[in-house]
């Protein structure tokens, strides 16, 4: 992506959703609005430079056009990661940054009248794009229902529990949340979810899907996070035959991209 891809965008908002990620809220100007409607599941690319070189690196988009939510993406550190910490940093308010156009492929179509389970499954930071399709999905159709599997090392590193809390208090019994936990179950989390210890097995995976055939009910699935979890999640989708048309996966990676000097 050439560097005149990109826009100058100041950070209006940014917190720490945990102690290792940290979220940051875009000002988009007027004369940029169309550039930067974006449908949720997309991410976009951050043009910085580390250590001389410009590079760009992609994160998804967290926020839900459907609530009206302003762009807004998380970045989390990794222990492998050398430029996470830096553009952590950079996630200051009023601080300037290049931002690419939203792009990407990951999307769910939503229509008001749809009465359908949206099954999502995450795995770390591959929660980011999932938090805006359950916001947009609980949004923009009040007749369907969300159910989140989310897996993590412990409670501590569980990103956006603040938000889920507030996505549950505001849609109830249509949003299902499940943690798994490696490090065991934490009573912290236990007001909004089902916390559960131990890793996300292919039997949890296939008896989500039995419970929405036995109730009739249409589902999507979506799922994020690294690759062998990915792998693994899909494989438990395809051993009951679950349509590949109706899985949507998006797999990240912290791996940098060298672009041309802006």
């Amino acid at each position: 992506m050439s560097s005149s891809a990109y826009h100058p965008l100041v950070i209006e908002r940014a917190w720490d959703t945990t102690p290792r990620a940290r979220v940051a809220e875009f000002r988009v100007p007027d004369h940029l609005r169309q550039t930067f409607v974006h449908r949720a599941g997309q991410y976009v690319a951050l043009h910085v430079e580390l250590d001389g070189v410009w590079q760009e690196h992609a994160f998804s988009l967290c926020s839900s056009p459907e609530a009206g939510q302003p762009l807004t993406i998380a970045v989390k550190r990794s222990d492998t990661s050398r430029s996470a910490p830096f553009i952590q940093s950079l996630l200051q308010p009023g601080t300037t940054i290049l931002v690419s156009p939203p792009q990407g492929s990951f999307t769910i179509d939503l229509h008001p009248e749809s009465s359908r389970c949206v099954a999502l499954f995450a795995a770390g930071s591959g929660i980011t794009p999932l938090l805006a399709i359950a916001t947009s999905v609980l949004v923009a159709e009040p007749l369907s229902t969300v159910e989140l599997f989310y897996a993590n090392v412990s409670a501590a590193d569980t990103m956006f529990a603040d938000e889920l809390r507030r996505l549950h208090g505001e849609h109830g019994e249509r949003l299902r949340v499940v943690i798994l936990l490696e490090e065991g179950a934490d009573a912290t989390l236990a007001d909004f979810a089902e916390v559960r210890g131990g890793r996300l097995a292919a039997t949890d995976v296939m008896e989500l899907v039995e419970r929405h055939r036995s109730g009739n009910k249409t589902a999507e699935y979506a799922l994020c996070g690294p690759p062998g979890f990915l792998e693994m999640v899909n494989a438990a989708l395809g051993i009951i035959a679950v349509p590949a048309e109706h899985i949507h996966i998006e797999s990240f990676s912290s791996t940098p991209r060298p672009t041309p000097t802006p």
